[in-house]
C-alpha cells in the first residue's frame, strides 16, 4: 500500500464556525466580509509552488458565488468534492433537509466543472452513531466516498470504535468507501494531529511522530485545513473561552506547518486513494 498524504481544503469562509452564540445565519452570508478568495488563492499557490495536489471539499454556497475559483482549482489538478451546500449540522437538520443540501451540493459543482463529483464531507464531521441513514443519504446522492467520520468524541460529531483505516459501508443505495480522519492512538486514547485546531495546537514534532506512526501501520495519513487558518487577521466571533481557544489559537502557525509538511511529504487526491478512475 502507497504511504502517500492526503491533504484537504474545506472551503468556507471565516464566519463558518459551528454551534456559537456568534454564529452567522445562512441569510447574511451574503452580507459579510470575502476573505475566502484571497486565503483560497495563497492556498493554490503554496501547493503550486510544492507541486502538490489536493482534495477541495467545497460549500455549494461558495462554489456558486465564486464558479471561476472552483474550476481554477479544478484546472490545476486538485480534486473538486463537495461539503454540502449550507454547512448544516446533520445531526441537527434531519434526513430530508439533509439530502436535499448533499444533492445540491453535488449539481453545482459538477455543473461548473463538468465533471463528475465522488466526494463528500459533510459540516463539522456531524455523523453520529444515532443518525443511521446518513450513509444511505450520501450513496444515494451520487457519492462514491465519505471523509465525515470523526473516529472519537467531539464537540459536534464524533463516532467512537469505528475503524482507523479506510472502510466499506454497505448501504441500501450501494457500497460507499469511508475515509476517516486521521487518528492514533495514545494511551489507549484515540488522538488526532492532523487538521484544524488539533493541527494548530500540536508542536511540528508531535505532528511528525503522528505520521511516522500512522506509516507505520501502513495507514495514509489525512489532513484537513480551512482557508481561514492561515488568515490570522480575519474578524472574530462571539463564542465561549473554549471555543475561542479551539477556534482561533496559533493561527500564525498553520501556514508555517502547511509549508513543512507539502515540501517533506508526497501526496495524492482522496479518489485515488481508493483508486477512483473519474
Amino acid at each position: 500500500m502507497s504511504c502517500k498524504c492526503c491533504m484537504t481544503v474545506d472551503v468556507e469562509e471565516w464566519f463558518n464556525i459551528l454551534d456559537i452564540p456568534g454564529e452567522v445565519p445562512f441569510e447574511q452570508w451574503d452580507s459579510r466580509e470575502n476573505r475566502l478568495e484571497s486565503n483560497m488563492m495563497r492556498l493554490l499557490e503554496l501547493f503550486r509552488k510544492h507541486d502538490v495536489r489536493v482534495t477541495c471539499f467545497w460549500l455549494g454556497f461558495f462554489a456558486k458565488k465564486y464558479p471561476a475559483l472552483v474550476r481554477r482549482c479544478y484546472e490545476a489538478g486538485h480534486e473538486i468534492a463537495s461539503h454540502g451546500y449550507a454547512h448544516l449540522l446533520a445531526y441537527k437538520v434531519g434526513r430530508e433537509k439533509f439530502k436535499e443540501d448533499v444533492e445540491s451540493g453535488k449539481k453545482i459543482l459538477e455543473d461548473i466543472t463538468g465533471a463528475p463529483v465522488a466526494g463528500f464531507r459533510a459540516a463539522g464531521f456531524s455523523v453520529t452513531a444515532e443518525i443511521d441513514w446518513f450513509f444511505d443519504v450520501i450513496r444515494s446522492a451520487g457519492y462514491l466516498y465519505d471523509s465525515s467520520v470523526f473516529p472519537a468524541r467531539r464537540g459536534h460529531g464524533g463516532v467512537d470504535n469505528t475503524p482507523l483505516t479506510d472502510y466499506v459501508i454497505h448501504t441500501p443505495s450501494g457500497d460507499l468507501w469511508e475515509i476517516p480522519q486521521s487518528m492514533i492512538k495514545i494511551l489507549g486514547k484515540r488522538v488526532s494531529f492532523f487538521g484544524g485546531g488539533y493541527l494548530r495546537i500540536a508542536p511540528g514534532f508531535l505532528i511528525t511522530q503522528g505520521i511516522r506512526a500512522l506509516k507505520k501501520h501502513g495507514r495514509q495519513p489525512v489532513f484537513y485545513v480551512h482557508p481561514r487558518e492561515i488568515d490570522p487577521d480575519h474578524p472574530r466571533l462571539k463564542m465561549s473561552t473554549m471555543r475561542k481557544i479551539k477556534s482561533y489559537i496559533n493561527l500564525k502557525s498553520t501556514y508555517p506547518k502547511l509549508e513543512n509538511l507539502c515540501r517533506n511529504h508526497d501526496f495524492m487526491l482522496m479518489r485515488e486513494r481508493i483508486k477512483l478512475d473519474i
